[in-house]
């Protein structure tokens, strides 16, 4: 079965993205694109809806389009589309694609699950949550995407899309080219206070890229680590961030260094946080300055979406045509 692209990625438009949406998701895709590798990036407004107003989402997704530009996605390499624009094929398929699953299979899906604990019970949940798994099992289906990068809480996720694509598949022909989990550790993000991923849903322990340096200084302080001579999870993501984020080798160096100190039983956390917000206030602020004047060329935002949505449009006709046809609709 013939690929459309080589990696889709996307993120839920719901506010200012994160050092996580970098690491995990905006730097997995600037990876690949220098690589050649041909690459989709989209704003999924549509997921937004699950629990955003219409009207909050707009600016957010330009804003979001501008945050991957400045982070380093290559328009020319790397076609970001918003999700909105393919409403009708998305629509559509979801609800073809629903008939093969079941709600008893839905709402075991853990991440669906964590979702619904900020209601009192499933039946309080609008059931647009309850298709989030279909919905994003459209979205690659639809773009017919070879990998997905996912980290540990979404490879769920990609299981149900493989479960749904091979189900129709088996019942009316190949149509869907069936996508591969791209695993990739850097996903795996915890929240500064240690509390579950680090999440847009708990800003205390997320360093958002519109941060100012003295609210980045805050939160790195105030972040937990790990008793001298230990290494836990929270140290783990807090490595990430810092090694992720550093602007020269040098830098990674020193964090290595210091990480040795630590575990040979030497009281240097402080020294580490001084180090990673260093490491952080420096690559937010060049972030800023790029973003800034992004943001001055509106009519180069909308060109970069315009040509990302037209490929995108594209590639989910062809393939709803093609599944219209298998069901002989």
């Amino acid at each position: 079965m013939e690929y459309k692209t080589d990696i889709l990625t996307g993120v839920r438009p719901t506010g200012g993205l994160t050092v996580a949406n970098y690491l995990g998701a905006v730097n997995v895709v600037k990876n690949f694109q220098d690589k050649g590798r041909s690459t989709l990036l989209f704003a999924a407004d549509l997921h937004a809806l699950t629990d955003r107003e219409p009207s909050q989402i707009k600016n957010n997704s330009i804003e979001v389009v501008a945050d991957y530009l400045a982070l380093g996605i290559n328009p020319l390499k790397t076609k970001i589309f918003l999700q909105s624009a393919i409403m009708g094929e998305t629509a559509s398929l979801m609800a073809l694609l629903a008939r093969h699953t079941t709600v008893a299979e839905l709402l075991r899906v853990p991440t669906l699950k964590e979702k619904l604990k900020n209601s009192a019970n499933p039946e309080n949940a609008n059931a647009l949550l309850l298709f989030y798994p279909v919905l994003m099992a459209a979205d690659i289906l639809l773009q017919k995407a070879k990998q997905v990068p996912v980290g540990e809480d979404q490879l769920v996720h990609l299981e149900v899309t493989r479960r749904l694509a091979e189900k129709f598949n088996k019942s009316y022909g190949e149509v869907f080219a069936l996508p591969q989990p791209l695993k990739i550790k850097s996903l795996r993000i915890l929240s500064l206070k240690g509390e579950g991923k680090m999440s847009k849903t708990n800003p205390n322990g997320a360093i958002f890229l519109t941060d100012s340096p003295k609210e980045i200084e805050k939160k790195i302080k105030a972040a937990e680590t790990a008793f001298e001579g230990k290494m836990n999870e929270k140290l783990e993501s807090h490595i990430l961030i810092a090694k992720g984020l550093a602007g020269n080798k040098d830098e990674i160096l020193e964090i290595d260094n210091i990480v040795k100190e630590h575990l040979s039983g030497k009281a240097v956390m402080g020294k580490f946080k001084q180090e990673m917000i260093k490491i952080t206030q420096n690559f937010i602020a060049g972030f800023q300055e790029k973003r800034n004047k992004i943001f001055k060329d509106p009519d180069y935002i909308n060109s970069v979406i315009e040509e990302g949505n037209k490929i995108a449009k594209t590639n989910a006709q062809e393939t709803l045509d093609s599944a219209k046809k298998a069901l002989g609709l």
